[in-house]
């Protein structure tokens, strides 16, 4: 209900979704360079404050760190399935 409730200015917060505005999604496994280490993990999140950053989780969706969008490459789409 909460969230129904416009914050300042009239713009409510984001709830949900799927896109994030790197042209990434939730999911996607991706490639992220940090401090000259490779990273590959999975879109969980993103920022849109000064800082715009992107999640990246291992495969226990344990956060490795936030990335810049630039340095964070698509290896593969998520297609929202879960396979074992």
């Amino acid at each position: 209900m909460h969230f129904d409730n416009a914050e300042k200015g009239g713009i409510r917060k984001r709830k949900g979704g799927t896109i994030t505005p790197f042209n990434v999604r939730y999911g996607d496994k991706v490639m992220a360079k940090k401090a000259g280490k490779i990273y590959i993990g999975w879109v969980g999140g993103f920022t849109n404050a000064k800082a715009k950053n992107i999640s990246v989780y291992d495969h226990n969706w344990k956060r490795i760190g936030q990335f810049s969008p630039k340095k964070v490459k698509l290896i593969r789409r998520s297609n929202k399935l879960c396979a074992v």
